[in-house]
């Protein structure tokens, strides 16, 4: 019998997210060890270290990529730190699971793949929502063509920022804060799936009246070929909605609260309603957590088990930051 190796995992960044995102879904996967632990500060780390039981604080982030022993980190560092610290872990040849977005400009990802290119690892950005079965079920009412033809796609995602700490990263421009850059990944990267393409004509609109002038409120709109029209609206300040409603010619398909699987094991739902009949159609998935799926997707990739979905993902991921480093400047400069 093939012994299976232990994975083990480093984490940079003591981010508020980790409970969720990394440490609670660790545990629902074989095989994978949260190794250790960094910092800014050793303190920090090693109180991060005791509280979730992890074995080892480093001293520093540098530390941590040095250490023989770890196969890939999580990086959950502010947005403007991302592309230090992935040019770092690459140059250490550590596999990288790296929160959304995974740099701020296309320039910063040319670097990136620059790097990479002659490095055997691999680079996961944190779109967790992409792990779930429920976007290949839409997809396929989309292709079935079973209630016509797709005409258009209205996408929220509105939430209300529980850390009003006013160095938080997501209020200041020049860091990567603003609802578009923390959520328009999410609306990109559904339409990237359902369409296979980018859009051929897009515009951004904000205000720009939130915190040290960031876009709270963020409004976008795309067209797609065959006349598909796409909507979408990111806030920090509107009441919660987090929804995909998509308009066929013969019924409306609602995803409701698709966020709720990153708070854990949840259900996700989505109802169509026919406009023939009004009558209404509900399906459900089983309980899931989008970052259990994500963990267990990218040790396969690490693996080598999915090589063509990753070539997928990384491309994706590029395009998504053309796409939101266009239509943000389209939306600041109009």
């Amino acid at each position: 019998m093939a012994i299976i190796k232990t994975v083990n995992m480093g984490i940079i960044g003591c981010s508020t997210i980790l409970p969720r995102a990394i440490i609670g879904p660790s545990k629902e996967i074989d095989n994978l060890c949260i190794y250790g632990i960094a910092s800014r500060t050793k303190a920090k780390a090693q109180e991060y270290a005791e509280k979730y039981k992890i074995d080892r604080a480093f001293d520093s982030y540098e530390e941590l990529l040095n250490c023989p022993n770890i196969d890939f980190v999580y990086i959950a560092l502010a947005n403007d730190l991302h592309i230090e610290w992935v040019l770092k872990a690459i140059n250490a040849n550590k596999h990288i699971l790296i929160e959304k977005p995974i740099c701020l400009t296309t320039n910063e990802f040319d670097l990136i793949l620059k790097e990479y290119e002659n490095r055997n690892v691999k680079i996961l950005e944190g779109v967790a929502i992409q792990h779930h079965p429920w976007q290949s079920a839409i997809k396929e009412i989309v292709q079935s063509r079973k209630y016509g033809k797709l005409k258009e796609i209205k996408t929220d995602t509105c939430i209300v920022l529980k850390d009003n700490n006013e160095n938080n990263y997501r209020r200041f421009p020049e860091r990567g804060g603003g609802a578009f850059y923390d959520l328009g990944c999410y609306w990109l990267q559904f339409m990237q799936f359902i369409t296979g393409a980018n859009p051929e004509v897009y515009n951004g609109y904000s205000k720009f009246d939130g915190p040290n002038n960031c876009d709270w409120t963020f409004n976008a709109s795309a067209e797609y070929g065959a006349g598909l029209k796409s909507n979408f609206t990111a806030s920090f300040e509107l009441p919660y909605k987090v929804e995909q409603l998509l308009e066929f010619e013969k019924a409306t398909v609602k995803v409701h609260d698709f966020f709720r699987a990153c708070l854990g094991n949840y259900k996700i739902k989505f109802s169509i309603e026919n406009k023939e009949d009004g009558s209404v159609e509900k399906t459900f998935f089983d309980a899931q957590n989008y970052y259990v799926n994500q963990l267990r997707t990218f040790l396969e990739i690490i693996n080598g088990d999915k090589d063509e979905l990753y070539n997928g993902y990384l491309k994706q991921s590029y395009d998504r930051i053309k796409l939101v480093e266009s239509i943000y400047k389209s939306a600041k400069y109009n």
